[in-house]
């Protein structure tokens, strides 16, 4: 579960600090004496929970709350005050508990346990949110990782020439003299790059089309693939020759 503490007096701040590092479960992401900066970089944080005084200077805590529940409307409000007579209107606002200074370990205990009972399962809602983040750059992701002597490389689809499956390896060629492992099967690498004009010509080919400067009809009723700065030819089999011929409409 992770907290603001929002306080414009540091002694309080401290205190409610430390009594919330004695718990399992929480981490404290920030705290504040400034109402107003905390309003300002809040967004960017996303607790799960904010401790949050109510007489403060320029901004009370119930203007904070109002402003929270339209920039972050699934965070919850626990209200920390020395003054008892704004409880109801706490609760009004749903703050999910209120809690009255000076604190004590075994108040703010009771406090820690309505939250985590409150149904929220916080570890499962931050891992979806990660995961669906993560899903998000992996589609965006515009880089093959392939690896050459034991070091990573990140290159450019656009300047792969071909890849081919030999020996129970997949090797990525980006020029003559330049050769990458892929740890993908064939197949896989396949789908990876098909957004990036690449065709599989045969069981142990994929070339980039936009690479192909000529196609040269063989003896055996299949096509050469001639590619741009490349020596080998590159093969069109039979078994993928009628999707070849299809896809440049020959």
């Amino acid at each position: 579960m992770r907290v603001i503490l929002v306080d414009d007096e540091s002694i309080a701040l401290d205190a409610l600090s430390d009594i919330l590092d004695s718990f399992d479960g929480i981490e404290i992401l920030e705290k504040y004496s400034s109402p107003k900066k905390f309003l300002e970089e809040v967004s960017g944080k996303k607790p799960d929970v904010v401790f949050l005084d109510i007489e403060m200077p320029v901004f009370d805590g119930f203007t904070v709350a109002e402003e929270m529940a339209h920039m972050l409307p699934d965070t919850r409000i626990v209200f920390v005050t020395a003054y008892n007579e704004y409880a109801i209107k706490a609760f009004e606002i749903n703050a999910i508990d209120y809690v009255l200074k000076p604190i004590s370990r075994e108040r703010l205990s009771s406090t820690v346990n309505r939250i985590k009972s409150s149904g929220i399962q916080w570890d499962k809602i931050h891992k979806t949110v990660q995961e669906a983040g993560l899903s998000t750059l992996k589609k965006g992701l515009k880089k093959v990782t392939v690896w050459k002597d034991e070091r990573i490389f990140l290159i450019n689809p656009a300047d792969i020439l071909y890849c081919f499956a030999q020996d129970k390896e997949v090797n990525v060629i980006t020029r003559q003299d330049l050769v990458y492992k892929s740890k993908y099967p064939l197949g896989t690498l396949e789908e990876k790059l098909k957004a990036y004009k690449f065709f599989r010509c045969h069981r142990s080919f994929i070339v980039n089309i936009d690479k192909v400067e000529e196609i040269v009809p063989d003896v055996n009723s299949i096509y050469l693939l001639r590619l741009k700065n490349l020596k080998e030819e590159i093969p069109v089999s039979r078994s993928y020759m009628k999707q070849f011929k299809n896809l440049l409409d020959l």
